[in-house]
This record gives structure tokens, C-alpha cells and sequence, in this order.
């Protein structure tokens, strides 16, 4: 039996009901990812469950069913999912579209194929173009599509990036993209206006360019207001997709390989590295090459030296799964409930390599006499923004992505990096000038700050009291534009 871990942003999200099957819509929020459980005369499917499954098999057995299927509507590369282990524990089947090629036991289903489920059926509905094996899952009720379980194919407003299945010499974005766009108009635009979307992800997921806000809509909805779904051509389509697409955090291609492979169990690792160090401990580990993270959101009292900043409130997943790679070993510094949270957090996206947390967080490292960075200033925004006792002195350093540039400005005559690109780009950073970093908010200029840091950078200021657009509303900045 799996211990459930106090999990705090992981909630129910939407729920549909009637006489013959039971829909409940799964929601964490550090991933932006929906998950799905559909039962049916005591039958339930789960479809894309993350690692943590505690949540699938409680309420499986609150409503006395059992579960018989696991669908993955494709290898995800955003998060590890616990297929393997839920489907160990319940003797459920795991069933992937056509061309899914795992290192594990798994039902291929065909398209088009009618699953059953109780009194319903899911149909698989294959849509190549996010992935090769990427399919829709169809709830079907009486002979009559309900609704569509669309993964990374479509989501509100958006559809799924087509550029992480590339294979060299055999598969392009742009083919990718044209196998997307047939997909969207062959299957998922077929299908009646009324039937209800239940997409893999909602808005702040790295999954899609620019996916909107919402639990779920209808098909009809989708065709109206989503752009990828007009009167367009497919050169326009691809074009439309592919244009300002960022790239994908690094981890991505780490997960989509675990997926494939198939990931330690959850129950069993959770137990190994989510455990209370002493300071001494905690030492050890780092003399012998693990990073410290600290997850603190108020750096006030003090900068750790070497550490990177990665607030437990500012999306730590997407931002740690951006800047530090999967096999790194970590020990985490926080808030103790939060530093167990984090913990999960990042077991869900496949960095297993973590020796546990600091018991007592920071204090316990200042008193006993941990090194932190003195030269580091954190300043009002008024000060951050004062460079008149010496200009030539001072540097603004803008760590925000190039589409918030070109909608903004910047600073005039800061030097621009992405924060994903600043470990690649330090020669590029004066060090023998005072640093101004900044971004839209503050939370990926602590983050910056903190890489500087471990980077031999000591005269860095950063500001807890806002971002760029803050400045410029004060008038404090002069700006320019790209």
C-alpha cells in the first residue's frame, strides 16, 4: 500500500458524472498538467497519471472499483508518470497508440479501436504530430462521443509543439508539424461540437507555445476561437506553430527517455531521498559534489554561497528542469514542510538524485556557521535603479526571454541573456563592473543572481520589489527597444 504524501498544490479539478460512468479531472499545478480517472460499473481507466499515484488508487477504492486500464495518450517528456507502478499494483493494462514501442509490457492499440469500459467504451484515435504515437482518447456513451481526452495534441487555444519527436535524417519539425495539422482536421475537428475537451495540460505548461486558461471547453468552442484550428493552409499552420516557439527545457528529453524505459517506482525512491540531514550530513554531501538548492522565497537574511535559488513558489520544477541538469545530486534547503514538497515536486520530473534536506532550513546552516555570500545586495527598487555615483561603473543584466523583450524593451545598454543561457554565456558578463540583475518579477533574477554567484561573481544586486515593467512605470529606467 502507497502512503499518500502530503502533497500541497495537487487538487481535484473538474468532475462529470452520470448513471453510468463517473469522470474525475486531476489537476498540479507546478506542472500544469491534467490527469484523468473514468470509471464505469465498478471498471476505471486512469489516462496520463502522474508518478505520484496515491491519488488513482484512494479513490478507487473509496468508490469499491478496480482498475483495469492505463491509457497514455504518448511519451510524455514533462513529467515521469507512474504508469508502470499503478499497473504492477492493479494488474491494469497500459495502452499506448499505434507505433508506441516500450521496454515494458504494453497494449498497442489500433486506431480506432473501441476499448471497453463498463457501460462505455474508449476509442483510441490516432494523431500523430506532437509525437509519432501521440493519439485522442474518445469516452463513448451509448454509441455517442461524450468527450476527448486530447493530451498534448490539442489544448485550449493552442495544440502541442511538434519539435521534440525530431530524429535526424528520418523525422523534421516541419514533417512533424504537417502530421499535426492532418491530425487536427481528419480526427479531433470530426468530431461533434458538443463533445467536451479534456486537455494533458492548461496555461503555464512548456508543452505548447501559449496555451490558454481553462479545466476544459467543447470541440465547438476550440473551432472558433483556437488559431490552429481555422481556414488555414498547411504551410500557413506550420509557420503559425512554429513561429517565437521557445525551446524545450532540457529535462524534456530526459523524461520522454524514462517514459520509454520505464522510471523507479515512486513509493520505493520517495523513501530513500526524502529524508530530514544534519548539518553535518548535509556538508558532507555537498564537499563531495552535490548542489545545494535552495528553495527559499525571502533571501533577506542571507545569500548561500554556491547554492541556486530556486523558490518553492516561482514554478520550481520548470525553472530547476531549465537550468540544472536531471543527473545532478542535490540536497535541498528550505522551509521543512516545503523543502518534503519540493522534494516530490522534483521526484515528478525525474531528478532522482537527491541525498534529502537540511532539518531546521536555514538557520540550522547559519548557525552552525555556513558560508554565505556577503557582497550580494538586496536593494529597494529605487537603489537598484541608481547608478549616478559612477555609470560606467554598472551594468544591467536582463534575464527574461526574447519575446518579453521585443513586447516590452529593456533596460537601456543592458547586456541580454536568457536565464536557461546564462551558464553557456558567462564570458559575456563583465566581472569587473557591479551587476543590475533583473527580469520581469525578481524571481528568475534570484535565480541568476545565484548562478553569478557559484560563477565566481561577487558584486551583484538584485532587487525583492519588482521587475522591468515596475521601473518603467516609476520612470526610474531609461528604455530601449530591440
Amino acid at each position: 500500500m502507497i502512503a499518500a504524501p502530503k502533497i500541497f498544490e495537487n487538487h481535484l479539478a473538474e468532475k462529470n458524472e452520470s448513471p453510468d460512468f463517473f469522470i474525475q479531472q486531476f489537476y498540479v499545478e507546478c506542472l500544469s498538467t491534467f490527469s484523468y480517472y473514468i470509471e464505469s460499473k465498478g471498471e476505471v481507466a486512469v489516462i496520463d497519471p502522474l508518478r505520484d499515484i496515491h491519488q488513482y488508487i484512494e479513490l478507487s477504492k473509496s468508490r469499491n472499483a478496480q482498475i483495469k486500464w492505463i491509457f497514455e495518450t504518448h511519451f510524455h517528456a514533462d513529467f515521469v508518470s507512474g504508469h508502470r507502478e499503478l499497473a504492477n499494483l492493479t494488474g491494469a493494462t497500459i495502452v499506448y497508440g499505434p507505433t508506441a514501442v516500450a521496454s515494458y509490457p504494453i497494449k498497442e492499440a489500433k486506431d480506432g479501436e473501441l476499448i471497453p469500459l463498463g457501460n462505455v467504451q474508449i476509442r483510441v484515435d490516432h494523431t500523430p504530430g506532437h509525437t509519432m504515437e501521440s493519439s485522442c482518447f474518445v469516452l463513448v456513451h451509448n454509441g455517442k462521443d461524450h468527450s476527448v481526452y486530447t493530451g498534448d495534441t490539442l489544448f485550449l487555444g493552442e495544440v502541442g509543439r511538434p519539435d521534440l519527436a525530431v530524429k535526424v535524417g528520418e523525422l523534421t519539425v516541419e514533417m512533424l508539424a504537417s502530421y499535426l495539422y492532418d491530425s487536427l482536421r481528419n480526427k479531433v475537428m470530426t468530431l461533434s461540437d458538443d463533445v467536451i475537451v479534456y486537455p494533458g495540460h492548461g496555461a503555464g505548461s512548456s508543452c505548447g507555445k501559449s496555451i490558454g486558461a481553462g479545466k476544459c471547453c467543447t470541440i465547438g468552442m476550440q473551432k472558433k476561437n483556437n488559431y490552429a484550428l481555422q481556414d488555414i493552409t498547411k504551410e500557413e499552420f506550420i509557420n503559425q506553430v512554429l513561429k517565437g516557439m521557445p525551446k524545450p527545457p532540457q529535462y524534456f528529453f530526459h523524461d520522454a527517455k524514462l517514459n520509454k524505459n520505464g522510471a523507479n517506482d515512486f513509493s520505493a525512491i520517495l523513501n530513500e531521498v526524502q529524508k530530514a540531514l544534519t548539518y553535518e550530513e548535509f556538508m558532507n554531501h555537498v564537499k563531495q559534489g552535490a548542489l545545494i538548492l535552495d528553495t527559499r522565497p525571502n533571501i533577506q537574511e542571507g545569500v548561500i554561497k554556491g547554492a541556486i535559488n530556486v523558490t518553492f513558489m516561482s514554478g520550481l520544477v520548470n525553472f530547476v528542469g531549465a537550468i540544472i541538469k536531471p543527473e545532478t545530486r542535490l540536497v535541498i534547503i528550505g522551509k521543512d514542510g516545503e523543502a518534503k514538497d519540493s522534494i516530490i515536486r522534483l521526484l515528478r520530473i525525474g531528478y532522482d538524485n537527491i541525498f534529502g534536506y537540511l532539518e531546521g532550513g536555514f538557520e540550522a546552516y547559519k548557525n552552525n556557521g555556513g558560508e554565505l555570500a556577503t557582497q550580494v545586495q538586496l536593494v529597494g527598487l529605487e537603489e537598484f535603479c541608481n547608478i549616478n555615483d559612477n555609470p560606467n561603473d554598472h551594468v544591467f543584466v536582463d534575464v527574461r526571454g526574447v519575446a518579453e523583450l521585443r513586447e516590452t524593451g529593456f533596460v537601456k545598454g543592458a547586456i541580454w541573456i536568457a536565464l536557461p543561457e546564462i551558464e553557456g554565456n558567462i564570458d559575456k558578463i563583465p566581472k569587473d563592473k557591479k551587476l543590475h540583475v533583473y527580469c520581469k518579477s525578481g524571481w528568475r533574477a534570484k535565480i541568476a543572481m545565484s548562478i553569478l554567484v557559484r560563477n565566481g561573481f561577487e558584486r551583484i544586486m538584485i532587487t525583492q520589489d519588482g521587475g522591468f515593467e515596475d521601473m518603467l512605470g516609476k520612470n526610474l529606467i531609461e528604455k530601449d527597444n530591440m
